[in-house]
């Protein structure tokens, strides 16, 4: 498979940096330029760097409450009050760490991590507060204080992780490059140093660049008969003139199918670059659509679209 260097992603030391276009008020969120200065943009990088702490200081809670879940029965009572007390600050410092996150807009994915996080820490702390509450610890015989720290216990545990996860986002470009801001990598050498690891934490492998598109990611810009833009999910149809592409991707290859309203579809596989394929209107040689792969990487393709077709 060809790929195209010189575009959106660099590797420098080890680190993948992103730049970007600078907004109206002089601070950039717009991931899409297709220059390679080695440098973050700062709002990824704050939001990369805030999820991961914040996502770091859940996973240690959780890790913490599974340790101790059947370590109550037959400890001294101080044992059960002393993990209440702690996890209840821990989980209301989290639900705000997560809440200071700021999200990007032109980024709904951002918004859904953090939202969903939130919604499941916020869901159980109003009860472990209750049960950890150090008033109505008062009095309560050991068994009782054992019960509510076991509880807790399994609130932190039946916490779940977002769907799509944070893993499963990493797919895409933008998300790869934020979990290699600094502040992720010193948090999960941070991890691997508590754990005991002796090795070290690693970044995910660099991804090759895309080339420019000089449309950036909007399909609707094919509308009209010629562009050239990256195509980031997995699927997605793109309309020409009056013919819709069904544009496929697995990292390997991009496959482009059209389905003529008479039955019967046309199917051409691009894993190189430069690779073409080309589109007819019901067998009309004259009206023709040609897709040309500029480039690819595993988290998107650039397509280069020219059409005969009139707009649709």
């Amino acid at each position: 498979m060809g790929l195209v260097a010189g575009g959106l992603v660099v590797a420098v030391g080890g680190v993948l940096f992103m730049a970007g276009a600078e907004t109206e008020d002089g601070e950039s969120d717009d991931f899409s330029a297709d220059t390679s200065e080695p440098f973050f943009n700062p709002r990824q990088r704050d939001w990369g760097e805030g999820m991961c702490e914040s996502m770091a200081s859940l996973k240690a809670l959780k890790t913490d409450s599974a340790k101790k879940a059947d370590t109550f029965s037959g400890s001294p009572v101080s044992v059960a009050s002393t993990y209440l007390t702690s996890a209840s600050s821990a989980l209301e410092d989290i639900s705000r760490k997560f809440a200071a996150v700021d999200s990007l807009t032109r980024i709904p994915d951002t918004e859904r991590l953090r939202a969903s996080y939130l919604r499941e820490i916020d869901r159980v702390r109003p009860e472990v507060r209750e049960l950890s509450d150090a008033d109505g610890l008062a009095g309560l015989s050991t068994r009782e204080k054992t019960g509510r720290a076991e509880r807790v216990t399994s609130l932190v545990a039946g916490i779940k992780e977002p769907n799509p996860s944070w893993d499963q986002l990493l797919h895409d470009q933008w998300f790869e490059v934020a979990a290699n801001s600094p502040g992720c990598v010193a948090v999960r050498q941070a991890e691997h140093a508590k754990s005991g690891s002796s090795q070290p934490s690693e970044a995910p492998e660099p991804v090759p660049p895309l080339p420019p598109a000089a449309d950036g990611a909007s399909l609707g810009a094919c509308l009209d008969g010629a562009c050239e833009v990256r195509v980031m999910k997995p699927a997605a149809d793109i309309k020409v003139g009056g013919l819709t592409l069904e544009v496929t991707r697995d990292g390997s290859r991009v496959t482009v199918r059209h389905s003529y309203p008479s039955g019967g579809a046309v199917r051409v596989n691009l894993s190189e670059e430069g690779a073409r394929g080309t589109f007819g209107r019901g067998g009309d040689a004259t009206s023709t659509v040609t897709v040309e792969l500029k480039g690819m990487n595993r988290n998107g393709a650039v397509l280069r679209i020219n059409s005969s077709l009139p707009p649709g």
